[in-house]
């Protein structure tokens, strides 16, 4: 387990909790991980490539299907598993509203990110200039890898690309920045969770069956009460 592994929001250390757990943790319930940062409730979402963000403010039980979550209920722990994918927490401090989404290569075509931003603007009035972002690890570029990227990702921007590899952090930080997020307030951890089997559980490194069985990375962040 690594607290606040990320300086941006250490910053905010006294409103929020945030963790990332891996192999090491083997946590697999949603309950067990919101326990381990004192958080009284849990939301999990049945994660599912696509691009639709809910606003939640109690305990889904993985139930519904969506990439992104948002809230403003505190000691609710927002989680997020992962494997390879990359996996953001994002917080609005002048607000105290709390965001968490899972973004894998599929998510990225469909437009998860800017789909958050949307929501959060609809249902809190709030900004994406307004925010900051942190990105757990995932897959570097060299180890994202595609039979035909230009294809199986037709929206990306060639520039990403190179040959069958795929930029996809920097496709993210793209798609923030893209949104209205300042490029000083995103933070993205540099380890590639591949290149790393002994820390992370990874999908493409070796634990495609104990990821199919529930086995995975989580990224957990929740409110603190003010």
């Amino acid at each position: 387990m690594i607290l606040n592994p990320f300086a941006n929001l250490d910053l905010f250390g006294k409103s929020l909790r945030v963790a990332l757990f891996t192999r090491e943790d083997d946590i697999v319930s949603d309950q067990e991980a919101a326990r381990k940062i004192e958080a009284t409730k849990a939301a999990g979402l049945n994660q599912a490539h696509g691009n639709r963000v809910i606003v939640v403010r109690d305990v889904t039980n993985r139930k519904e299907e969506a990439d992104g979550m948002i809230t403003d209920a505190a000691d609710l722990a927002l989680c997020i598993r992962w494997a390879d994918c990359q996996n953001f927490v994002v917080y609005a401090p002048d607000h105290h509203v709390l965001g968490a989404m899972h973004v894998g290569w599929r998510c990225l075509r469909e437009g998860t990110i800017p789909s958050y931003f949307k929501t959060l603007k609809e249902e809190f009035g709030i900004g994406p200039e307004e925010c900051l972002v942190a990105g757990g690890p995932s897959l570097c570029m060299q180890c994202s890898e595609f039979s035909n990227p230009l294809e199986e990702i037709a929206n990306i921007p060639p520039s990403f690309v190179a040959g069958k590899l795929v930029d996809l952090r920097g496709w993210a930080e793209r798609q923030f920045t893209d949104a209205g997020v300042d490029a000083g307030n995103i933070e993205m951890h540099r380890d590639c969770t591949r290149c790393n089997p002994k820390t992370y559980w990874t999908y493409r490194g070796g634990d495609r069956d104990m990821v199919k069985t529930g086995h995975s990375n989580m990224l957990v962040c929740a409110l603190k009460s003010i």
